[in-house]
């Protein structure tokens, strides 16, 4: 329900200088959004209740109830919110450039609000994915010569990374002890020691898009390979020259 609806009979929450003026207002679910954000910012989904949402803005919880009907129909507000901001390339000629542009997008936008991975790992989120995003990027592959199955299976890969990505740059330690190879000497984990700077030396951005490159050019190489192979079971081809040879 998208129309203000007002608390009625001049109901206030004081909750500081400004919670009276707050709780005159009509209330609408873009203000709960906004509300929302606010605090998942502040204190993760972990901090989040519909009750402090009611404290967030001013309001009795019961006017709160009245638009959105638990935590989680929230989250997946919030989470639809966000998502609006990716931003979806146009098709193109080159399906696995849109794929990467389009999963770039996401990676961006979501990474600037880290409650998201935390919300999909404990699991507040795995029903609230954007279904746009999910459609652009199954309905490229298949346009791209992919099976329904093939599509399935690289979409859940897609999303899984980075999903995976997000959670490990949460972490503190995303990248393992490939970054922080303990005190031994230069004779003990050599190659670990040599590649451990250009690690630390790329950007969460340039980690990502690294790892999103090898998997969509393994991917798409795949398919070509399946392209030029002949068909299971059919007959060598022969020609005319060996044909005759033959004879």
């Amino acid at each position: 329900m998208n129309t203000a609806v007002g608390v009625g009979n001049g109901s206030q929450v004081d909750h500081g200088g400004t919670a009276g003026a707050r709780a005159s207002e009509p209330l609408t679910r873009p203000h709960i959004v906004a509300a929302g954000l606010r605090l998942l910012e502040r204190e993760g989904a972990a901090g989040i209740s519909m009750r402090k949402l009611a404290v967030e803005l001013g309001k009795a919880p019961a006017a709160v109830y009245r638009h959105v009907s638990n935590k989680r129909e929230l989250m997946s507000l919030l989470l639809d919110e966000v998502t609006r901001r990716i931003v979806i390339p146009d098709a193109g000629d080159d399906p696995r450039a849109v794929v990467l542009e389009a999963a770039q997008s996401a990676h961006r936008v979501l990474e600037e609000h880290g409650w998201i991975a935390t919300g999909m790992l404990d699991g507040e989120l795995l029903d609230a994915t954007s279904l746009r995003l999910s459609e652009f990027i199954l309905e490229t592959l298949v346009r791209g010569g992919m099976s329904d199955a093939q599509a399935a299976r690289l979409h859940v890969a897609i999303w899984q990374y980075l999903v995976g990505h997000l959670v490990a740059e949460r972490s503190g330690t995303p990248y393992g002890a490939a970054t922080a190879p303990g005190e031994g000497g230069d004779e003990e984990y050599p190659t670990v020691r040599r590649v451990a700077p250009l690690i630390r030396g790329m950007s969460d951005q340039e980690r990502f898009t690294a790892g999103l490159r090898a998997l969509l050019d393994g991917a798409f190489a795949e398919l070509g390979a399946a392209r030029r192979a002949p068909a299971a079971g059919a007959a060598p081809r022969v020609s005319p020259s060996a044909a005759a040879s033959a004879g």
